[in-house]
Parts: C-alpha cells; sequence; structure tokens
C-alpha cells in the first residue's frame, strides 16, 4: 500500500513539473519574440537571443561565466559571492558530454541542471507534507510553489532548483527516513550551493535532540554527522583563502552589490519609501519608448521596490500562521530563510531579490497549502498567481530586473 501511495505521489508530482514547466518555457520564448528588451547596459551574446540564453540573464551570467573560468579570473564583475556547487555541475555536465565549453553551452547546461533537479525538489517536498499533514496539503503544496509568481526562476540558470532539491531532500531524510547521517551530507551539499544552506543546521539540530532522528547514534558521533551539514560552505571558505588570503571572501564580495546589513528601523524607513516611490513612478512621465509595450513594461519594471514590500508582507503572514500549522525546526528554517534576505540588501533596493528567495523556503508553503483548503479559493489563487508569473516572466526574459 504505501508503495502504491509513493507511486501516486510520484505521478502527481511528476504530471505538475512537465505542465509548469512547459508552461514557462513556452510562454518565455513566446514573450522573448515580442517584448522589447529593457534599456540595460549589457546584454549577453553568447548564443543569439530567444533561444535558451533567455534562462541566463542576470545572476544566470555570473554562473556562467564561472563555470568557464573559474573564480578570481576575468571578467571582473564574476565574485565570489556566488557558491560553487552549481557552477562546477555546469561545466562538469558540459566537458562529461563533449563539444566546446562555450558559454552557449554552458547557458543550456544551467537550465537543464535546473530542470533536472527540480522534479527532485517537488517530490521531497509533496513527502515532507503529506508525511505530516496529508495527501491533499502534498498536492496543494507542490501546487502553489510550481505556479508561485516567481516560479519560473526555477528553470533559469540560477541555483534555485538545485538548492530547493538539496535542502528539501536533507528535510526529507530527516523527517520522513529518520536519517540523520544522509540529512547531513546532504545539508553539505546545500550548503556548497547557497550560503543559507547554513541554516539546515538548525531543524536538523533540533529534531536530533527530541529525538526524532539518529537514535543510535551517541553525542560524539551525531555531532560528527551535524558537523556534515554546514561543509559545504567551510570548505568554500577554506579554498577562498587559499587563493586570496581572504577567509570570509564570500561575504565581503557582497559589497559589489552594495550589500550590507541594515538596522530595523532603517531598513522600515527605506522599504517603504521606495515602495511608494515606485508606485508614484507608474504614473509619472517616462523617457519616450518606441512602442506601448515597452512603455507599459518599463512602468510595471519601476514597481519592483513596491511588490517587493507586498511579497514580504505575504512571507510574514506565512511565517506568523506556521507558528500554529509547522513544527518549530520547520518554523525556525524558514524564518532564518527570509531574516537574511530582510535585513541584508541595498540601501536603495532594500529588498532587492526577495520574491525569489522566498521560493527555496519551502516549508511556507506547505503552511499556504493548509490555509488553502476551500478549492475555489485554492482555483482562484491559483490562477492569480500563475498570471502574475507571467507578467514577470515577460520583464525577466527582456533583460529587466525581477528578482
Amino acid at each position: 500500500m504505501g508503495y502504491e501511495k509513493e507511486n501516486k505521489g510520484l505521478g502527481f508530482v511528476l504530471l505538475v513539473y512537465a505542465t509548469s514547466r512547459l508552461f514557462y518555457l513556452v510562454a518565455g520564448a513566446l514573450f522573448a519574440s515580442i517584448v522589447p528588451v529593457g534599456r540595460f547596459q549589457r546584454v549577453t551574446s553568447d548564443v543569439p537571443f530567444g533561444t535558451m540564453n533567455l534562462w541566463a540573464h542576470w545572476d544566470g551570467e555570473h554562473y556562467v561565466a564561472l563555470a568557464a573560468v573559474g573564480y578570481l579570473q576575468s571578467p571582473d564583475n564574476v565574485s565570489p559571492a556566488f557558491f560553487p556547487l552549481y557552477p562546477l555541475l555546469m561545466r562538469s555536465f558540459a566537458e562529461l558530454f563533449g563539444g566546446p565549453l562555450s558559454l552557449g553551452t554552458l547557458s543550456l547546461w544551467g537550465v537543464l541542471i535546473s530542470l533536472l533537479a527540480l522534479p527532485f525538489a517537488l517530490y521531497f517536498i509533496y513527502h515532507i507534507a503529506r508525511h505530516g499533514w496529508g495527501e491533499q496539503t502534498a498536492k496543494v503544496s507542490i501546487l502553489t510553489l510550481a505556479f508561485f509568481p516567481t516560479t519560473f526562476f526555477l528553470n533559469s540558470a540560477y541555483t534555485e532548483s538545485l538548492f530547493l532539491a538539496l535542502s528539501a531532500a536533507s528535510v526529507w531524510a530527516l523527517r520522513v527516513r529518520k536519517d540523520l547521517l544522509l540529512a547531513c551530507a546532504l545539508a553539505g551539499f546545500a550548503a556548497a550551493t547557497r550560503n543559507v544552506g547554513l541554516f539546515l543546521v538548525v531543524p536538523l539540530a533540533y529534531e536530533w535532540l527530541r529525538g526524532e532522528a539518529g537514535r543510535e547514534f551517541g553525542w560524539w558521533r551525531a555531532a560528527a554527522c551535524l558537523a556534515l551539514a554546514p561543509s559545504g560552505l567551510f570548505w568554500y571558505a577554506i579554498y577562498l583563502w587559499l587563493r586570496s588570503g581572504n577567509l570570509f571572501l564570500f561575504y565581503s564580495a557582497q559589497s559589489y552589490w552594495s550589500r550590507k546589513p541594515t538596522d530595523p528601523l532603517t531598513f522600515v524607513t527605506g522599504v517603504f519609501t521606495e515602495a511608494y516611490e515606485g508606485l508614484t513612478g507608474l504614473f509619472r512621465p517616462q523617457p519616450l519608448a518606441d512602442t506601448v509595450l515597452e512603455d507599459l513594461m518599463g512602468r510595471l519594471n519601476g514597481t519592483t521596490d513596491a511588490y517587493n514590500l507586498l511579497f514580504l508582507l505575504f512571507a510574514v503572514a506565512l511565517l506568523l500562521w506556521g507558528l500554529r500549522i509547522l513544527p518549530f525546526s520547520l518554523s525556525a528554517y524558514a524564518f532564518l530563510l527570509v531574516v537574511p534576505a530582510v535585513f541584508f540588501g541595498k540601501p536603495e533596493t532594500p529588498l532587492m531579490g526577495f520574491p525569489r528567495y522566498v521560493l527555496v523556503a519551502f516549508p511556507l508553503f506547505i503552511v499556504l497549502a493548509v490555509l488553502l483548503e476551500n478549492r475555489r479559493i485554492l482555483a482562484f489563487w491559483l490562477v492569480l498567481s500563475a498570471i502574475l508569473s507571467l507578467v514577470f516572466c515577460a520583464e525577466f526574459v527582456s533583460w529587466r530586473f525581477v528578482a
């Protein structure tokens, strides 16, 4: 019976995965052909515009360059702030399957790795939710994630899919399989993908202390396992120290984007001020555009700080509801993923990237699934979310910054 349930869950996961990715891949290609390119100072020329390169914009360009030439090499804008596992996989797959290590080939592999990682991410999230909240919540959790307004990033040359797969697999190994060693090993790979992978130590250690996993381990063996969880970040820091003499270069390199810690009062003042200016700019006279569509896309893109604030309020609401719905370990993990994205930003764009960062906080989507019990409300949410995602997708593929 359990085997049949897992097969049924796998079929649903694959259906949602295939439907959602086809939806965004087709939509992205269509938008790239009809939406004028944003007036940005740099557009990658690795492959013709409108091909798979359209999913390697912004941070994707950095990962492609890292895969091509490595760290501390030209071009100068390739930064150690980007963690190594994802570009390493891009280059490894490109070399394994032969052919030239061109930017176009690496761009393609970045997208393919994201597409390969995503069904694993959805599968593990599905089973985490099913284990704790039942079949219906599990299904709605991955539906809301697969059609979230910024979910097109999950098929882009970004780390979201890979990190989501590794972090969800780590939590699944602990909560469902009760395997502390496997959970910590997977967390180590997650920490080599993104700096916030370090926070997996919190739910892993908490669940072990409660006796939910690793009961057969003594204190020393459990401590050795838990030491694996942040190991990806540790070894990356050692590598940077050997190359540059700076153990924390992954942190200090954030100054390239003027990111720095922000106190709560400064943050609140800044985020509401920028959001207001963004909304008023929607109706102000703009530089003359060649077409009405270009003018509209430019105006919408100018509201970035306003919709960033809406995403933050949405995440905070789910965090508060999660205190009643989630176990402490998952609530704490989601909180730790949200906080750095809030209080470590650019002064002129306090929440830059937040609508994308929230994608990996998968416990929030379990909370959302519990709240969307009514099928009509769920259908309305999915339609609204998918429509918003198309707007953001059109912005992204036309070289307008979304998150």
